[in-house]
């Protein structure tokens, strides 16, 4: 999803045309991912924060077991499934685009 930065709202700077092959040239690797729907399958579109650091974790060398763990120490008790979820979906996402 495009989420237009300050520059592009206020009219100084255009949105980057073609931006996962830009990103590819610049950091030799990159995939697209809808975040948003893995939150949203998740059950909260909330947790596309967590839908997001499960693509990252996916390229880190730290199992993703580690990461669940720091969710469950960090976020408010009633949300702890829906973040792990969203995590976990981002992760599997990650790592069959890989």
């Amino acid at each position: 999803r495009q989420i237009d930065p300050m520059p592009v709202i206020l009219g100084k700077a255009e949105y980057p045309q073609n931006l996962p092959a830009e990103m590819k040239k610049l950091t030799g690797e990159a995939i697209g991912i809808d975040a948003m729907a893995l939150a949203e399958e998740a059950g909260s579109t909330k947790s596309v924060n967590m839908a997001l650091l499960g693509v990252a974790a996916a390229f880190l060398h730290l199992p993703a077991e580690s990461w669940q763990k720091a969710i469950a120490a960090t976020v408010p008790p009633k949300t702890v499934e829906t973040n792990q979820k969203a995590f976990a979906l981002g992760y599997a996402a990650a790592k069959d685009r890989k």
